[in-house]
């Protein structure tokens, strides 16, 4: 389905997509890309789309905190501060004075990967939620300390301090993660306690819960 108001020409625009789906099916497009989320249903006259206009703007100066090409922040005379780094918008000195919104993304992945990876990661510690000691825990969660968790004990977690969240039937503490969401903590403490899974599905894909898998504590008991 579409509006003519958009003033494209259908023939275009289809052969577009079309394009993507097959680059999808392969694997890799034309630059190289090999993510595709989003891939339209094949029949495309039945298939609803979205559209908008999209504007490049300048639409800030860079940050007052200069990096390297390896996210080290320098001092006033170009030197390494050594400790701290720096990505996104709070960092310049790359891209020069300015540039076209929409960069920051970029560089907030690229960035935040490169600094990542140069970063020593301790281990979490993490409150036992049976006993109350204190453990180490490091990498995925084993398969074997799963749990069923009923909703009323589910329910019991249900603050900024302790949250846990069930979502497609897994239970998740997301206490430590809330704070590095970027959309922010409130979107998750909001479901402190409680089922997330339509909420999560309006924004994510499940695929991404992969990622969460030394957070999670249990399943929820049906």
């Amino acid at each position: 389905q579409h509006k003519r108001s958009h003033c494209q020409d259908v023939s275009v625009v289809r052969s577009t997509i079309e394009t993507y789906q097959r680059e999808a099916q392969i694997g890799v497009d034309t630059w190289g890309k090999t993510s595709f989320r989003g891939v339209p249903n094949v029949d495309l006259d039945n298939e609803t789309f979205y559209a908008g206009t999209v504007t490049p703007v300048l639409h800030y100066c860079m940050g007052g905190v200069t990096i390297d090409a390896e996210g080290n922040v320098l001092d006033r005379e170009k030197k390494i501060i050594q400790g701290l780094h720096a990505a996104g918008e709070v960092s310049g000195g790359v891209h020069g004075n300015n540039r076209l919104g929409g960069n920051s993304l970029l560089e907030c992945t690229v960035y935040g990967t490169i600094i990542g990876k140069k970063l020593p990661v301790k281990n979490r510690k993490t409150q036992s939620s049976t006993n109350g000691e204190t453990s180490t825990r490091s990498g995925k969660t084993d398969a074997n300390n799963l749990r069923e968790i009923t909703p009323e004990e589910l329910a019991m977690h249900n603050t900024e301090d302790d949250c846990w969240v069930s979502i497609h039937g897994s239970i998740y503490d997301l206490t430590d993660f809330a704070e590095e969401h970027p959309p922010g903590a409130q979107s998750i403490i909001d479901l402190a306690g409680m089922d997330g899974t339509e909420a999560f599905e309006s924004v994510h894909n499940e695929n991404i819960l992969k990622d969460f898998e030394d957070v999670k504590i249990g399943f929820l008991k049906q």
